[in-house]
């Protein structure tokens, strides 16, 4: 049962503000929930990504605990393209809660192999494609055209990332980058049948690209492989006739951030180790919407009361700018419900000025 006298955004809502417009609510909330679904219906991550009714019953429970205003049709988003192209992955028994991941050695590429003629998938029949295409066509149909559901899919070098290898790629960055621009094309291919079958259902984009961040990536590296990927898979997305298209890459990105906002992506990401004031300015003078995600050690390590009182005083600093948008880094599966609404709450009560010392929602059994 919720105890905030609040609805979810409608997507004409979440548009509103994803293109800086001055919306009549609080900001969008939107905490980072993957693995964290199977909690709500005492699964495992590895389980609900693997069985589409799963996964859609994870969906609406969290749709029903949370109230945020978007899903994310994802558990282990990284994974996904990787799988049904042939990487090898390792899934865990129910009791243990981590989410799949490639095995060692389980790339399916090397350096220089060719890729001309490399197989792009089938997102009806290969790997776990199916599951996430069905879960979105299945929360779709569930929540109506009215709510603004998102179908996670890989960045083209994240992807590349998994099907070489990461020390395998970030040197051939240096010793043959023609093969890696002719990589990252293959990989953008991938990427975009994956996301015409998310279209097909009626969901909308969300990419993830977190191995081009400048904590891994240079940006130097950056400008010349990720940013023409990038670009094109937008512009893509965009000939699709998406308007709205989210880019996260987490990790302190202020390096970057004039390169993200020449991706052509509308809805950016400051982590919480990013420098917040200049990614402020340079949102506010470019018309982009900006997501600050709260930190996960304050989620983690405190009551619901001092979340609260934290996530109020960063939400002071955004709340007057277009298009701000309150976010969470990546929520651990144990997580108890009432720290995630203490945020949720915390958003609402500083566009409506409330009390320092609000109440704090509290979940029931």
């Amino acid at each position: 049962m919720h105890l905030l006298n609040h609805t979810p955004a409608t997507r004409s809502e979440v548009e509103s503000v994803l293109r800086c417009e001055s919306p009549q609510r609080p900001p969008l909330f939107l905490p980072a929930i993957y693995e964290h679904k199977a909690s709500f219906i005492g699964s495992s991550p590895s389980a609900i990504s693997r069985d589409a009714k799963l996964l859609t019953k994870a969906l609406l429970a969290e749709f029903e605990a949370v109230q945020a205003d978007a899903l994310t049709v994802g558990v282990d988003v990284y994974n996904i393209e990787a799988e049904a192209i042939g990487c090898k992955l390792t899934c865990h028994d129910s009791d243990d809660f981590s989410i799949p991941g490639i095995k060692p050695g389980g790339q399916v590429l090397h350096v220089g192999d060719d890729i001309k003629n490399a197989k792009l998938p089938n997102p009806l029949m290969d790997g776990r494609m199916p599951v996430n295409i069905a879960a979105a066509r299945d929360i779709r149909k569930a929540l109506g055209d009215a709510f603004w559901i998102r179908g996670a899919v890989c960045g083209p070098f994240s992807l590349a990332v998994s099907l070489v290898g990461a020390e395998e790629l970030f040197m051939a960055c240096l010793d043959d980058p023609e093969w890696v621009q002719d990589l990252l094309a293959y990989t953008s291919r991938i990427v975009r049948e994956f996301s015409k079958a998310y279209l097909d259902v009626g969901v909308e984009l969300i990419i993830f690209d977190s191995q081009a961040s400048p904590d891994l990536l240079s940006p130097s590296m950056f400008r010349q492989f990720v940013l023409p990927a990038t670009q094109g898979l937008i512009q893509w997305a965009a000939d699709q006739g998406l308007r709205d298209i989210p880019l996260v890459i987490g990790g302190n990105t202020t390096p970057i951030a004039q390169l993200l906002i020449k991706t052509g992506a509308n809805n950016l990401l400051c982590d919480f180790t990013g420098d917040l004031d200049e990614w402020i300015n340079l949102c506010r003078s470019h018309n982009r919407a900006l997501r600050r995600n709260i930190a996960p050690g304050l989620i983690e390590n405190n009551s619901a009361e001092e979340i609260y009182a934290a996530t109020k005083a960063e939400v002071a600093s955004c709340i007057d700018l277009p298009g701000f948008i309150l976010g969470t880094a990546v929520i651990p599966f144990a997580t108890p419900t009432e720290k995630i609404l203490a945020v949720r709450k915390a958003c609402i009560d500083s566009w409506k000025n409330a009390p320092e010392q609000a109440s704090i929602p509290k979940v029931e059994s």
